[in-house]
């Protein structure tokens, strides 16, 4: 149990640090709660992909049109004067602009399709992998416990990239 007290406190300390001035319970409670649903796919059988897509759109969508709301109701010039970033020459400004308003427009549909795709297609392989074992016995149980642990990898570095996506909304 103090393990999983340390591990809770860890991972609210990183979140809390990493979403600077948005750091309040709420996004911490959700993005500790993607984690742990990131994490939990990686069971077998415990995956649908129409459940797992309901739940990205129903929270990683409102979560990143919060964001984007809360930095216009804040500062409307602040928020429209971070398509362009300091020091652009004047001569490129337009392209920069254009560039990253196209960047911001995609930002959401980019934090529900990559986790989507990669964690789908993980869990297929694992199950995929999983009948494999039905068929060719045993010699199959290192290929699992590797594909278990790289799935694990990748459910991180999911979560790792919804975070960093998330808090440069922030600040852009």
């Amino acid at each position: 149990m103090m393990g999983v007290s340390r591990f809770y406190i860890l991972l609210n300390s990183y979140v809390a640090s990493f979403m600077g001035g948005v750091s309040d319970y709420f996004y911490q409670f959700t993005l500790a709660f993607l984690f742990f649903i990131f994490l939990l796919l990686r069971i077998p059988y415990v995956f649908g992909l129409g459940g797992f897509f309901l739940f990205l759109v129903c929270l990683i969508f409102p979560l990143f049109l919060s964001l984007m709301f809360f930095r216009l109701d804040v500062n409307l010039r602040s928020f429209f004067s971070s398509f362009i970033p300091g020091g652009t020459p004047l001569w490129i400004a337009p392209f920069v602009c254009l560039a990253e308003t196209i960047s911001y427009i995609v930002r959401p549909f980019v934090l529900l399709i990559r986790p989507f795709l990669n964690l789908s297609i993980g869990a297929l392989g694992g199950a995929s992998l999983g009948y494999l074992f039905l068929k060719f016995g045993g010699g199959v149980i290192f290929f699992l416990l590797v594909l278990f642990f790289y799935e694990v990898f990748v459910a991180l570095v999911h979560w790792f990239i919804v975070c960093n996506i998330l808090s440069f909304s922030v600040d852009h």
